[in-house]
């Protein structure tokens, strides 16, 4: 997952402390006339208190464990205050725990993982479990505004996602299906992990493709092989990058895909109140051939399966 800058300034930080911490032990090594006086439990003890705590805390930070990262920068801080520069940087990265991007990144909140430019926040919800997806109902007939102002059309590629993609398809699903946190019931995408989605494609049965806009990460689906059917969930596009036929673009990939595995029904499912998204599946020659009523604790959903023939 692309982190905010916060996280990247104090990951930074910490390799820079563990460089310098490692040169003045060689340093101060290499200016050891009498070798007797240092002992390996001496050597032992420094690294354990200063070099350990700053790997731990990289570890942390990567799990997104904020309790833990902070109380092992104030470990880093007490070991390291005998340096000036040591102490003043592990004062930095103390503070940068109270920056909003910080407590957003530990809380899981991804609200600009991507490149884009603020627009209106639109989604389409539906999922294999609960027929949740994100993607906005995406014409692509919508007339462009003119302009004085000749504009080169974005380069648009996609591709396949690996399990070393699985940050950046959870940061696109998070983004995609924020607004709908507060939604009766609320999108299960919003209860995934980036551990959950990175063992889900790293277990074989479940994979992902990824649309990049001029080398930028700004939509995603994810996709099952069931049957003589691909079926495809939590399509999702970044709410500043839609009405761009990207979504539609993804489900054409889709579709060829299951061609090229000799494949007969393309399928996916969407809550059947979100009319907008129907049509769009409708106007692409998606057919309805099931609904079903989910209850849940928090609210119940009428979801509809819908299909298209491949190869006709």
């Amino acid at each position: 997952m692309i982190k905010p800058t916060t996280i990247r300034a104090m990951r930074f930080i910490l390799y820079l402390k563990l460089a310098m911490f490692l040169v003045m032990l060689v340093v101060s090594l290499a200016n050891t006339k009498d070798f007797s006086e240092v002992s390996g439990t001496n050597i032992a003890i420094i690294v354990v208190a200063a070099v350990l705590p700053m790997g731990l805390m990289l570890f942390a930070i990567n799990k997104r464990k904020m309790f833990l990262s902070l109380l092992l920068a104030f470990v880093v801080f007490l070991f390291t205050r005998i340096d000036p520069i040591q102490m003043i940087s592990s004062l930095v990265l103390i503070l940068l725990f109270f920056l909003k991007p910080t407590r957003d990144y530990f809380r899981g909140v991804v609200t600009q993982p991507v490149r884009v430019s603020g627009q209106a926040s639109e989604a389409i919800e539906v999922d294999a479990d609960e027929a949740a997806q994100a993607a906005l109902a995406d014409p692509d007939d919508v007339p462009a505004k003119s302009t004085l102002k000749l504009k080169k059309d974005p380069e648009v590629i996609i591709r396949e996602a690996t399990p070393e993609d699985a940050d950046t398809v959870y940061a696109l699903m998070m983004i995609a299906f924020e607004e709908y946190r507060t939604a009766t019931p609320p999108s299960s995408a919003l209860a995934e992990t980036d551990e959950s989605v990175s063992e889900a494609l790293r277990s074989g049965n479940e994979f992902a493709a990824i649309l990049f806009e001029d080398d930028t990460a700004t939509a995603m689906v994810r996709f099952k092989y069931d049957g003589d059917a691909i079926y495809f969930f939590r399509l999702s596009v970044v709410p500043n990058r839609r009405r761009r036929g990207y979504a539609k673009q993804l489900v054409k990939w889709i579709e060829r895909q299951g061609v090229t595995k000799g494949l007969n029904i393309s399928r996916c499912k969407v809550r059947q109140s979100v009319q907008n998204n129907l049509v769009l599946y409708q106007d692409m020659g998606y057919e309805i051939v099931d609904q079903e009523l989910i209850v849940r604790a928090d609210g119940t959903i009428k979801t509809l399966t819908m299909e298209k023939q491949l190869g006709v």
